[in-house]
């Protein structure tokens, strides 16, 4: 009885009900699109470092992290393979020879890095040939990919043919003639500007290395669990040889994430406190509005316990529906947004691009941010409908009918 006249109440006074409704649907809306941003901003981020590239995971010589120079490279042996074709959270993996130098064309030089890779492998791993902008992936000796920026600074174009000198595998020196085959745009702006790819086979007779590699980045099925997978691979390794996890490779990146995290936890305590004070305002203006009607129920013989479950079952049937309506809502605004991420100008451009990062605000569609937001918010109108009830619990009835 109560439930059903619970739900006619809340039809009863249209406007109130509609204000209650759209302070919900927008705390929902506004929590999740704010969320999704922030998610987004830092998974993009995360991507354009440790996917686009580096890998979420490493295997190399233990010195290599802080002191990444050819001479500490590993062996790359087909035992190594098979570990890692069978570990069954591996999604892919690519040995890599890098070595720096300088790289020239006609009259422009640059200092750069060579990455030696298996292009099958390294596509698998950072789906370089849907990158390219112009020409073609790597499938002989003799050819580079340059990173677009790199050819722009070299004034070099498809067929263009660059020298690059380096210090190869323990004093030998490295002397490479290529022909541009492809021109990749990637994601990370510092490597688009420093980065060419050859063959393995290429890096092995130009740095001097018989079957060893600096590294052997690594992708898993699922990169949001990399550090704890790596923790468990770690046993797996001894002596010289080690595996690390993208916070270990890129301590910077991880300190950034870390302090987003933190910020992240600032502002949403910001938001929902804002939005509190939304909630409760409406909870306010139904029990001012409501008094009289409060005080005349209880006075012909309603005790203050029904009535007080009344109003809390009309505040939470209310909180239900605005929830919903909200979630349904969110869920095309932040879709749009991920197919139309914002982009930056200005000064806010330039220091994206100064951080190495592209100048674009990309949202996350996790769905799990939808769900937290909208359980959040419920649970929040939730805890403020049973203010009423305290109110009611101590309400004088003549009071209230003369007010």
């Amino acid at each position: 009885m109560l439930i059903k006249l619970a739900w006619r109440n809340i039809f009863r006074n249209k406007r109130r009900t509609l204000i209650t409704l759209m302070m919900i649907q927008f705390a929902v809306i506004l929590a999740t699109f704010l969320s999704a941003l922030r998610y987004g901003i830092m998974d993009t981020q995360i991507e354009n470092v440790v996917g686009g590239f580096k890998g979420y995971a490493s295997i190399c010589d233990t010195g290599y992290i802080k002191e990444p120079i050819i001479d500490r490279a590993i062996p790359y042996s087909l035992q190594t393979e098979d570990f890692l074709i069978n570990n069954k959270n591996i999604e892919a993996f690519s040995p890599r020879i890098i070595g720096g130098g300088s790289m020239s064309c006609g009259d422009k030089f640059k200092v750069i890095q060579i990455v030696g890779v298996f292009p099958e492998k390294e596509e698998n791993l950072t789906h370089l040939r849907q990158r390219l902008i112009k020409g073609r992936f790597l499938e002989g000796k003799g050819e580079v990919v340059l990173g677009s920026d790199l050819a722009k600074r070299l004034k070099s174009d498809i067929d263009s043919v660059v020298f690059f000198t380096g210090a190869g595998y323990h004093g030998n020196s490295a002397n490479l003639m290529l022909k541009v085959v492809g021109i990749a745009k990637l994601p990370n702006i510092q490597e688009n500007k420093r980065t060419g790819f050859v063959t393995i086979k290429e890096a092995y007779e130009g740095f001097a290395m018989d079957n060893l590699v600096s590294n052997i980045a690594i992708s898993f099925k699922d990169n949001s669990d990399a550090i704890d997978l790596v923790k468990k691979m770690k046993p797996d390794f001894k002596g010289s040889v080690g595996v690390y996890s993208w916070d270990e490779i890129d301590e910077p990146l991880y300190m950034l994430v870390i302090v987003n995290d933190a910020a992240n936890v600032i502002v949403t305590g910001m938001l929902y406190f804002i939005i509190s004070f939304g909630l409760f305002g409406t909870i306010l203006m139904m029990l001012s509005e409501r008094k009289k009607e409060f005080g005349v129920l209880i006075s012909i013989g309603m005790s203050k316990q029904r009535l007080g479950l009344l109003v809390f079952l009309e505040n939470i049937f209310i909180a239900i529906i605005g929830t919903v309506i909200g979630f349904l809502f969110a869920i095309p605004i932040v879709y749009y947004f991920y197919y139309f991420p914002i982009e930056l100008s200005g000064s806010e451009a330039e220091g994206m691009i100064k951080a190495g990062f592209e100048p674009v605000l990309k949202i996350s569609v996790d769905f799990i941010i939808f769900i937290w937001q909208a359980t959040i918010v419920l649970f929040m109108s939730s805890l403020f409908s049973l203010y009423p009830i305290l109110k009611i619990y101590s309400m004088n009835e003549i009071k209230a009918i003369r007010s």
